[in-house]
């Protein structure tokens, strides 16, 4: 089917100018407006029954879409999310791709179907053809928590260079120069960022990045369990451990636990993403924060005033992080006093 970007390179006008034609905007010209027209005709294009719906009015439903339903950071979005839309009136249909970039297609081609007024996404890549698609037929689109490539879109993230950036420079501090990383997946840019962040720390205290203290899981408890045990198994194990999410931070304390190594005297830990349970630990983890209820709310903020302004200019906010100091850090030189202390007792 011949889309609203196959229709503005039949006429040699922008997709902005189709849009224009299609919403009988007044500030087009009598010459643009026939060459969009005449080109709809060559086609046969017709607008998809959601460009239609946005046209017209809100439908009131809104999709989301998130890679993975079970990681609790995505529940904090989704009452951000619901904090919005519920002022408005608008219901919201959830769906979990699973990580998986032919399930999120499914369901990106279900919110379509269903007409909803427009969709909230925490994409599986960052190049998925689907939503690029979906965009480009006039799907008001808001990403969240990664950044899409080659794609004009509104989105939230957060700013996860600097906060992996904090979280390395306050375990430097403290002592640490041989530091682990359990970092995410380097096709998405949350694990791009996150390990530029900490590949920056050590760049900036002159410390040798070892490759053999670096590895990179998929965002699961199960990877971050296999891959701090990969770690603290080495011949010369890190003395910290940062680890990229809330998720694979409990595989890796997991993982810990069961070698019998005492956090933080044996090994320090910071993990990326603040929950209730992090206090809660023995001792109490150390993180870096993302605002998760204000990524949901500024999502959904955006998606509305692209639902009510289809051709506005797309946005791009970027929220802070903060890093949260509690006991899984200690300080190596401490604790090296006390066992000291201890045997020559």
């Amino acid at each position: 089917m011949p889309t609203i970007k196959d229709v503005a390179k039949r006429a040699g006008v922008s997709v902005t100018t189709v849009s224009r034609v299609l919403n009988h905007h007044p500030h087009v010209t009598d010459e643009l407006t026939e060459r969009v027209l005449a080109a709809i005709d060559e086609l046969n294009y017709r607008p998809s029954r959601v460009a239609q719906r946005l046209r017209a009015t809100h439908s009131g439903l809104v999709g989301v879409i998130f890679s993975d339903i079970t990681n609790p950071f995505y529940i904090h979005v989704l009452r951000g999310i619901e904090h919005v839309l519920s002022l408005g009136g608008s219901s919201v249909l959830i769906g979990n791709a699973d990580a998986n970039i032919d399930r999120e297609a499914s369901f990106i081609r279900l919110m379509q179907t269903e007409d909803v007024g427009g969709l909230i996404i925490a994409p599986t890549r960052e190049d998925s053809a689907a939503l690029a698609s979906a965009i480009e037929e006039g799907l008001a689109v808001v990403v969240i928590d990664r950044r899409m490539r080659n794609v004009e879109v509104d989105t939230v993230v957060v700013n996860n260079f600097e906060g992996s950036l904090k979280a390395i420079h306050h375990l430097i501090q403290l002592g640490h120069t041989r530091i682990g990383v359990v970092s995410g997946p380097l096709h998405l840019t949350t694990g791009r960022e996150r390990y530029a962040g900490y590949l920056q720390a050590m760049t900036d205290a002159g410390l040798r990045v070892d490759s053999s203290l670096t590895r990179f899981g998929d965002y699961r408890q199960s990877s971050g369990y296999e891959l701090a045990q990969q770690l603290i198994n080495l011949p010369e194990p890190p003395t910290a451990m940062f680890v990229a999410n809330n998720q694979m931070t409990i595989g890796a304390l997991n993982a810990i636990h069961e070698a019998g190594r005492n956090i933080p005297s044996d090994i320090a830990v910071v993990g990326f993403d603040d929950l209730s349970w992090a206090i809660s630990l023995n001792p109490p983890l150390t993180t870096v924060a993302q605002p998760a209820f204000e990524i949901g709310v500024n999502a959904a903020r955006l998606l509305l005033e692209r639902i009510a302004d289809p051709l506005r200019p797309t946005h791009t906010v970027v929220l802070e992080t903060e890093l949260i100091v509690r006991a899984s850090c200690g300080s190596p030189n401490r604790f090296r006093s006390l066992r000291e202390e201890v045997t020559t007792g």
